[in-house]
């Protein structure tokens, strides 16, 4: 039983590994769009900093398109986001599913030696009371 224990054990790690990974992973594009969000801000005040003080059409239309690339990114990293998030479930269920059976194993694997060291114990008392019941014999044979 140990082996099959042993396997069930490293599949946990193993989904563990998976899921721990995809949350990094999710993490990192949530940060993504934190920082796309701060440029962004950046770039309307600057833009809004630089009308006041009189801009060049060729300027404010370098920062409207900056701003754009930034919402169109941003957009992405949404939906970036939302499969991530996805898949970190994924890997989420499957190594609950994991843990669960490692855990069922050890279960059933401690059950086992419970039982084996009852019938150890039954045997060693069977065994006890026989070599007490031949010396018993014995000392009323003697008499």
């Amino acid at each position: 039983m140990q082996p099959i224990v042993h396997l069930e054990e490293q599949k946990e790690q193993d989904a563990v590994q998976l899921f721990v990974d995809a949350r990094r992973a999710l993490d990192a594009v949530e940060q993504q769009l934190q920082q796309l969000h701060g440029f962004k801000q950046e770039y309307q005040q600057r833009l809004q900093s630089e009308q006041g003080q009189g801009i060049s059409i060729q300027r404010l239309r370098e920062y409207q398109s900056f701003i754009e690339n930034i919402s169109g990114t941003i957009d992405k990293s949404y939906l970036e986001i939302e499969a991530k998030r996805a898949v970190c479930e994924k890997y989420k269920q499957a190594w609950l599913r994991c843990r669960s059976r490692s855990q069922a194993m050890h279960k059933v694997v401690e059950k086992y030696q419970r039982e084996e060291r009852r019938q150890q114990e039954r045997v060693e008392q069977k065994d006890q009371d026989e070599y007490a019941q031949r010396i018993s014999s014995r000392t009323a044979g003697d008499e």
